[in-house]
């Protein structure tokens, strides 16, 4: 049997070859013709031409499409396609890095080619035993995972997963060029470079040249022959090969240009990559050092053995000595040095997809080809800034050639893990296995990671670990669905169009009269286009990271902190932090039973989804109950029709099917109480910020709007402001005053003097003019002021938002609102927003100053405090219930011109400058209460995960467990708020300020209402 597998492995091997060179023949004739006919185009009549090109356009589709056709159509090629996985046939696009394609038939042997259990996985979660040995070579796997095995082979699994973690944490750049030039060569045996991905197409054609013109810098660096620039960043330029800065480069600036519509700034771009070269260094470094028994110069010896030059090894090993503290201005020059080797070698390939370069094609007479990269220059907020594009064309290709395997990070490190964390016992050691990764994401604040550092972390540590050891999975049943409505157009929920917004035709009558119109309309789409290849781009990142680890049996998520406290995962792509769209994809491994009150969390949840959280509890189980059949329509044929899409109505619509599904078999189950179910189930703050503010301040009308105290339904404070708006809109919409006309026409009359009796005309006037701007806005607003309109004002007055900020958010809300009503945005629309969203926010803002007195007066006196430790030269600092030092790192800013290969850059340097005494009055109110909010999540999470060993996760004020623990779950975090508020806080801050700063005088601390936190405890939605 075996000898007989071998044997078919062997025969399939032979006909894809011989497919290759047949289908090389044939396309390299038919290319050849389309040439000729390309260069003939000139010489034709104008009607000629235009028949030739509709005929072109038809050889060209034909040309195209003709490789995998014929390998589908040949007998021997469907032979040899019964090896390959059916999934990687069948489906109409490559998840490229993630499946076994054809082209990675070539590169397995025969015993995997004759095992079909083999040819299944993977090729990067297979991973043999002799590769586990050599990957854990020298990794000490924790006595506590390992005692979790109870049989050998259980032992063996767990080895195989840390070793498949260190190959992804490993040097990520170099297995990417290998895996680039490797796939694309055995691409090009099967003739099948037209369907492969293209991102990895380009980056193969392109990367030959790069690493030339980097090997030929640092042989120039290593000569001596040094600029004034390469003086500073060649030496760094050294520390590692040309081949791994080319796939730094390769990568970082595909990614960046692709996903930035406008493209990334230059300094944005140079940092980056400086930063990676940096990290790439230290990750260098420590391998070296520890296979060499901790010998920390074994390293700089190492990559300096061949450099003769004293000078340069000098300032090698200055740059090796300080790695980890590299300053901004040498990570961009290093970084722009890269970014100018890849725009100077990277070009756009021409009709038969090669990649020349100026030089080749001048010797040839031919016209140079086109950059692939342009630096160019765009207005931001009025000030010019150098960004980076990617050209359009290649744009294009990367995205439609196949658009749902082009765009994952190969490169990106930071991906969900295979194991549980490495527990954080410092500040930079934790998280990863190997990868270097903070506990802070620090904003450029010596001080702060300081006083981090010098502090009692355990509490913060011992949180952030708990939950980092929560396991989860891929919600296959959810992304299946998402793959196919992306696959049919997308443009549904949070998957953006794939496909661009046409531009309008100029000879439209509508543009006749206007022609300045048309290229203002042509200005909007193609930003609105822009923006739609950004979220495409992002997109496709979540999808790819999905099916990358969808069929894992658990994946876990380190974690750390802003210098606030908040908690965020590392792996930025997916995450339950982010859209409808990621937290549908992820739900916990394990699956525990409902119990007798797990389905009726489960329905409540449902509701919750599709937006009816205004009323009780019972009422939203009977919202589920009275949609029973259509949650299992819904469930039955996710894709159908009426009730089968009942689902995409949902507020939420990924978390309600996922919510569909789940429920589906609780109640189609013998006995719902024992389902075994692993779908969250959330319980979210009610207006979080200003819960926080009613406690502090134990003001109970403000406690009432954000249910503290107990009540049979939910409290909504959105709505209570939205009630306050649109009554003084009613009141303003009718006042008996003439129109903003007739009083100019009044102002225009008064006579042009001094005297008291004019100016107090005019004064009267304004005064008559303003009341008729608010009568025209308000009847403007008539009907249109709506909970949602006001929302994310309220939600946001809490952490400081501004006058600016808010007109900003109104004014997106009515933009919406008039765009769904069918109405066309001309530039008096436009206007007309703009000043209604401007009354609209100052009503907003002092309605919110009605209802919440105390929470400003404590905002007031928080920013107070702020600006007497800002006079002192000081930033605003404190340190939280559970330990971490706070430090607001604003500054006043200071910029300096840094000169870079590509562009001189304007580079802000804030570190050692006088504090910014505005921002840290303004940043303080909001990032107090926002260093409590993570105080309370981070005791919960302690509370459910340790002591009743509950399974916890929490987006800020989202907590989420199990369906059977959501009570258990629900009375830990009131219990945990209450112990917290019941310190006297705001006392206790200012007892810190008069310790650090006795000479100064500091208001006292507001009075305190008459809220009783106890009732808390029984406040039913205080989180629902």
């Amino acid at each position: 049997m075996q000898t007989s597998s071998l044997t078919t492995a062997r025969v399939a091997r032979a006909a894809l070859r011989r497919a290759s060179s047949e289908l090389d023949r044939r396309i390299h004739m038919q290319r050849g013709a389309l040439s000729l006919l390309t260069r003939s185009k000139s010489s034709l009549a104008p009607e000629a031409a235009v028949a030739e090109a509709a005929a072109d356009s038809e050889l060209a589709d034909e040309f195209e499409n003709m490789a995998p056709r014929r390998l589908a159509e040949a007998d021997w090629a469907i032979r040899a396609q019964k090896l390959i996985p059916r999934a990687t046939v069948e489906k109409p696009y490559e998840l490229a890095p993630l499946t076994l394609g054809l082209e990675e038939l070539i590169g397995k042997t025969e015993e995997e080619l004759a095992n079909p259990a083999e040819l299944a996985k993977s090729s990067r979660s297979f991973m043999s035993d002799e590769d586990v040995d050599k990957w854990l070579e020298g990794f000490e796997i924790s006595n506590d995972q390992l005692a979790r095995c109870s049989t050998a082979e259980e032992v063996q699994e767990m080895r195989r997963r840390y070793a498949r973690q260190l190959r992804l944490e490993c040097s990520v750049y170099e297995m990417a060029m290998d895996k680039y030039s490797a796939s694309h060569d055995k691409v090009r045996q099967l003739g099948r470079s037209t369907s492969t991905n293209a991102a990895k197409d380009l980056i193969r054609k392109w990367i030959p040249e790069t690493e030339k013109y980097i090997e030929a810098e640092q042989k120039k660096i290593k000569a001596g022959k040094h600029s004034t620039d390469s003086n500073i960043y060649g030496p760094a330029l050294m520390l590692l090969r040309h081949d791994v800065l080319a796939a730094i480069g390769m990568n970082i600036m595909l990614n960046m240009c692709l996903m930035e519509s406008k493209g990334p700034k230059f300094i944005k771009l140079a940092l980056a990559m400086g930063k990676a070269v940096q990290e790439e260094i230290i990750s260098k470094k420590e391998a070296t050092t520890k296979r060499h028994e901790d010998k920390e110069d074994q390293f700089y010896l190492q990559v300096s053995k061949n450099i003769k030059l004293e000078s340069l090894k000098m300032r090698m090993k200055e740059y090796v000595d300080t790695v980890g503290g590299w300053d901004k201005r040498l990570q961009l020059k290093v970084g722009a040095a890269v970014v100018d080797c890849i725009q100077r070698t990277c070009y756009v390939p021409n009709e038969f997809g090669e990649v020349s370069t100026p030089e080749l094609c001048a010797a040839k007479g031919l016209p140079p080809p086109e950059p692939a990269f342009i630096h160019n220059y765009v207005f931001d907020r009025n000030r010019r800034a150098g960004v980076i594009q990617i050209h359009q064309k290649m744009a294009d290709t990367v995205l439609a050639t196949s658009p749902d395997a082009n765009v994952l990070p190969w490169t990106a490190r930071y991906l969900p893990m295979l194991v549980p964390p490495r527990p954080w016992t410092g500040v930079v050691n934790g998280g990863y296995l190997k990868l270097r990764t903070k506990i802070m994401r620090q904003r450029d604040s010596a001080w702060q990671m300081d006083c981090v550092q010098r502090g009692d972390m355990d509490g913060i540590l011992k949180a952030l670990n708990l939950m980092a050891e929560v396991p989860w999975v891929i919600n296959k049943e959810v992304l299946d669905v998402v793959l196919q409505i992306w696959e049919d157009g997308g443009n549904f929920g949070d998957l953006p169009t794939r496909t661009d917004v046409p531009l309008p035709d100029p000879d439209s009558p509508e543009f006749a009269s206007d022609p300045a119109l048309y290229h203002k309309n042509v200005r909007k789409i193609e930003q609105l286009n822009r923006e739609f290849h950004s979220l495409r781009c992002d997109t496709l990142y979540k999808l790819q990271v999905a099916e990358e680890f969808k069929d894992e049996p658990e994946l876990y998520y380190p974690y750390n902190m802003d210098f606030r406290g908040r908690v965020y995962p590392i792996p930025p792509n997916l995450n339950h932090l982010g859209s409808d769209l990621s937290r549908s994809l992820l739900i916990f491994r394990d699956r525990k039973p409902l119990g007798e009150r797990g389905l009726r969390w489960m329905k409540i949840h449902l509701a919750n989804v599709f937006g009816v959280d205004k009323c009780s509890f019972d009422e939203r189980v009977e919202f589920a109950d009275a949609h029973l059949d259509k949650v299992v329509a819904s469930a039955s044929n996710p894709l159908g029709e009426g009730d089968c899409a009942w689902w995409k109505g949902a507020d939420y619509p990924f978390l309600a099917l996922g919510v569909c599904f789940e429920l589906k078999r609780a109640i189609e189950s013998p006995d719902p109480t024992k389902y075994m179910s692993n779908i969250p189930i959330h319980q979210d703050g009610s207006c979080n910020g200003l819960q926080h503010y009613a406690a502090l301040g134990r003001d109970h009308r403000g406690g009432a709007q954000v249910n503290l105290v107990p009540a049979d339904r939910p409290s909504d404070v959105y709505m209570g402001v939205a009630t306050q708006v649109m009554a003084k809109v009613e009141h303003d919409a009718v006042l008996d005053v003439p129109t903003v006309e007739e009083v100019r026409a009044m102002l225009a009359a008064v006579p042009d003097d001094e005297s008291p009796e004019t100016l107090a005309r005019k004064t009267k006037l304004r005064t008559l003019l303003d009341q008729a701007h608010r009568k025209k806005y308000a009847q403007f607003l008539d009907g249109i002021i709506t909970r949602k309109v006001v929302k994310q004002t309220v939600m946001t007055s809490v952490y400081g938002v501004t006058y600016i900020g808010a007109r900003k958010q109104i004014s997106a809300r009515l933009h919406e609102t008039f765009l769904t009503k069918g109405h066309i945005m001309d530039d008096k629309l436009e206007d007309d927003i703009y000043h209604a969203s401007c009354y609209c926010a100052e009503l907003t803002m002092g309605s919110m100053g009605d209802l919440f007195t105390s929470a400003r007066g404590i905002m007031g006196w928080l920013a107070r405090c702020a600006g007497k430790v800002g006079e002192s030269g000081q930033p605003m600092s404190w340190i939280t219930p559970l330990g971490l030092p706070v430090v607001q790192p604003y500054r006043s800013k200071s910029t300096k011109q840094v000169r870079t290969k590509v562009q001189h850059v304007l580079m802000v340097d804030n570190e050692g400058r006088p504090v910014s005494i505005g921002r840290q009055k303004s940043a303080f109110p909001p990032n107090f209460v926002h260093s409590l909010d993570s105080t309370h999540m981070m005791l919960t999470a302690r509370r459910c995960l340790e002591d009743e060993k509950i399974s916890f996760a929490a987006v800020h004020d989202s907590y989420w467990t199990h369906a059977c623990s959501v009570d258990t779950m629900n009375r830990r975090l009131r219990e945990e708020f209450v112990n917290l508020y019941e310190q006297p806080l705001l006392e206790d801050l200012l007892t810190e300020l008069h310790l650090r700063f006795p000479d100064m005088q500091f208001d006292e601390v507001p009075q305190l209402g008459d809220l009783d936190l106890q009732s808390v405890l029984d406040s039913p939605y205080f989180f629902n």
